[in-house]
């Protein structure tokens, strides 16, 4: 089998949270937020595509933004994806990870869901959002309960990294 090429893939700006290492939101700069449309989608795709069939490579797409799963045609491109037999992940975050939503990830071969722990409760809720922390946790559950991975993501910073062992 062919070694991976990892696309890490960011499809859109929007997300729920205004998380402060944040490289779109930082310095509440208003910056125009931007979202890919499904036609431009589907040409990168197919370019990807065919580096990797130039390269001997299979790819290996995680798809992030924002919150990838606010983008209009985020089920039409994980469809795309399954249809074409492609290993894919998700890093997004966990507001939106409803039984439904995480089955039918499940369905379409979502590999894994990335989400993020910034430190323990009061750190990762000061990072991200008030009561991020415990949703986070609950999903982890529900995403193990459809039979999708949940995988954990730290950005480490001065503010974390005591509670890091812990």
């Amino acid at each position: 089998m062919a070694d991976y090429f990892a696309f890490q893939w960011h499809i859109l700006d929007d997300c729920d949270q205004r998380c402060k290492h944040c490289y779109i939101f930082a310095e509440d700069n208003n910056k125009e937020l931007h979202t890919m449309n499904f036609e431009d989608m589907k040409i990168v795709l197919d370019n990807a595509l065919e580096m990797c069939e130039k390269t001997d490579r299979k790819p290996y797409f995680s798809i992030t933004g924002g919150d990838p799963i606010l983008h209009p045609n985020f089920w039409d491109l994980l469809e795309l994806l399954h249809e074409k037999e492609l290993d894919y992940s998700i890093m997004g975050n966990p507001f939106h990870l409803t039984d439904d939503v995480c089955r039918r990830l499940a369905d379409l071969g979502c590999r894994q869901y990335q989400l993020s722990l910034d430190g323990l409760e009061k750190t990762h809720d000061y990072f991200r959002k008030p009561g991020s922390f415990d949703i986070t946790l609950e999903k982890i559950k529900t995403l193990k309960d459809a039979g999708v991975r949940a995988s954990i993501m730290t950005t480490v910073s001065k503010v974390n990294i005591d509670e890091i062992p812990e």
